[in-house]
């Protein structure tokens, strides 16, 4: 044997012998892994194979409002848990649920019929319990509006792909929403609590963590109406207003930097309190009143010094990467460029692993 393949077999055995580098092990055990994952639209199997070919094991369902198929305004048990098996038949959980906030627009406005309205959440949030789901998403703002109503719109970006940008200037002569009208801090605290203390009284009776997610876009005030979650001082004020350990906060990276604060000191002081229930990892450029979606790896913030303050803070839930540009033969969720931010979610994983 020449001497060549003689080094080659050498390198093979050495490459095969147990304890060595290149020896397959199975999934690679980090130091520090939180629970990464991406917002869902459907539980659909064939969706969810998409997300555990990502490596996932955990699901946040986001696109909720097709579950209570009867159009009651709750869900019941029976509702959720065949989304639920559908994880379960792919080896996933089910983390998180979104309450749908068609269940709640009474509440938002401060309308007639509210209180019907919060006991079908309270309602969903036992059925939510009972079909073994432990968290549930929500969001509290009247103009839940993703357009040009409040000034969003799409711009041209790297290679073509297209980017969504906001930019207050275009609304901000624009009138009150006929349906919303004027909304005072005062009245948005008050319609706010009054639908919060009890429902988040049935998320501890039924043992649920709640995750409040920021206003967005993050102006102060829209069209007339006043946001009460566009500044982390709201999430603060709420935290203390609410006091239970069932009251968690989503920290969208994007939202809150967009507010134009120091997004890592906020990080840390979230985590600290231990209110932090669920991350959306992303970031952009600009803040408010004029901020634009980007890809992952070209925002303001250095995205692994992003990653490495949650792993130094401690977070160990779970993680989305969340809204990404629309790419090139992409399906209208996004799976092309979700799979993307993802990738880059989890290597930054990797490198803070090594620091």
């Amino acid at each position: 044997m020449r001497r060549r393949d003689t080094f080659k077999l050498s390198l093979l055995a050495a490459a095969q012998a147990p304890g060595r580098a290149g020896t397959p092990r199975g999934p690679r055990q980090y130091k520090w892994m939180p629970k990464l994952s991406e917002n869902m639209p459907d539980c659909e199997i064939s969706s969810l194979k998409w997300l555990r070919q990502l490596g996932c094991t955990t699901v946040i369902f986001q696109g909720t409002d097709a579950v209570d198929g009867g159009k009651k305004g709750y869900w019941t048990k029976e509702d959720l848990l065949p989304h639920k098996r559908n994880c379960e038949s792919l080896g996933m959980v089910m983390e998180s649920a979104m309450i749908p906030i068609g269940f709640y627009r009474k509440a938002l406005l401060g309308a007639a019929g509210r209180d019907q309205e919060i006991e079908n959440v309270c309602r969903t949030i036992k059925a939510t319990s009972d079909a073994g789901v432990r968290m549930m998403e929500w969001r509290f703002w009247p103009d839940f509006y993703w357009d040009g109503r409040v000034g969003y719109y799409f711009v041209e970006g790297r290679g073509g792909a297209t980017y969504k940008a906001n930019d207050y200037s275009k609304i901000a002569n624009a009138p009150v929403f006929p349906e919303i009208g004027e909304v005072s801090e005062e009245e948005g605290w008050k319609r706010f609590l009054y639908f919060a203390k009890p429902v988040v009284e049935a998320a501890e009776r039924a043992g649920v963590r709640l995750s409040m997610h920021p206003c967005d876009p993050p102006h102060r005030n829209l069209r007339g109406a006043t946001r009460i979650f566009s500044h982390p001082d709201g999430l603060r004020r709420f935290l203390k207003e609410v006091p239970s350990k069932a009251n968690g906060v989503t920290f969208c990276q994007g939202t809150i930097t967009e507010m134009g604060v120091d997004v890592f000191a906020e990080i840390k002081y979230f985590v600290k309190l231990n209110r932090v229930n669920l991350v959306h990892f992303r970031t952009v450029r600009g803040v408010v009143p004029h901020y634009t979606e980007v890809f992952i790896d070209e925002g303001d913030i250095d995205m692994v010094q992003a990653m490495k303050v949650w792993k130094d803070a401690g977070y160990m839930g779970p993680m989305v990467s969340d809204h990404t540009p629309k790419m090139e033969g992409d399906t209208p969720w996004g799976h092309i460029g979700r799979a993307f931010s993802h990738g880059f979610m989890r290597a930054a994983v990797q490198a803070v692993n090594t620091l």
